[in-house]
């Protein structure tokens, strides 16, 4: 009787061995799963924000660079500097100068290194550096996707360190190029219309004559 008492005692203490070490079993498989799963929406997360970072936003949504200008300010002679280390036209239409020195302590307000003068003006087609008039003045002008011709006020650029943009500069919106014209006196700022037109823009921006406005 003992003999079979001990062998039933024994059969239930392995029945009862098994059952626990199925049970542990099938937690570390659902533990072990869960891990692997975790591990790859992590992966996953990493992967789409590099993806965007990548390609979705800034490096993939800045607009071409159509044209560049540097060394304003070398080999100046008699002219007074810009303070102005590049000027950059995007494919967009938008135009980034850099400033330096003066103007950017009037120009720059906080972290940013350009400044967009033509923001407000529209969209730029072609823009240049121009010299203007008989005192060694250049200014900024822009030909607009829009026919018209925007410019920025060089005397306030060289005595004031500051960007003051005049938009609608020779009152057309049929301007095709921008030249200028040299004689022994002065240089002359000439809009280029779609007809073929020279249209002198000297006087539509008076720079030089600022009280011209006051006293006309």
């Amino acid at each position: 009787m003992k003999r079979k008492l001990l062998s039933v005692l024994a059969i239930m203490m392995a029945l009862v061995l098994m059952i626990s070490m199925t049970a542990c079993g099938n937690k570390d498989e659902d533990s072990a799963d869960g891990g692997e799963t975790v591990t790859e929406e992590a992966a996953g997360g990493d992967k789409d924000a590099a993806a965007a970072e990548g390609s979705g936003t800034d490096a993939a949504e800045m607009p071409e660079i159509v044209k560049t200008i540097d060394g304003i300010d070398e080999d100046l002679g008699p002219r007074p500097p810009l303070m102005i280390e590049s000027i950059t036209l995007y494919e967009d239409g938008t135009v980034a100068i850099v400033p330096l020195d003066e103007l950017k302590k009037n120009e720059i307000t906080g972290d940013e290194t350009a400044v967009y003068p033509f923001a407000d003006s529209g969209k730029v087609e072609d823009v240049n550096v121009t010299e203007y008039g008989n005192g060694g003045y250049r200014t900024i002008i822009a030909l607009m996707k829009d026919g018209t011709i925007s410019a920025v006020n060089g005397r306030a650029l060289v005595e004031d360190h500051i960007f003051a943009v005049m938009d609608n500069v020779g009152s057309r919106d049929n301007f095709v190029a921008i030249e200028t014209q040299t004689d022994e006196s002065a240089t002359s700022i000439i809009g280029i219309t779609d007809d073929g037109k020279e249209i002198v823009l000297d006087y539509s921006m008076n720079f030089d004559e600022p009280e011209a406005e006051q006293n006309p």
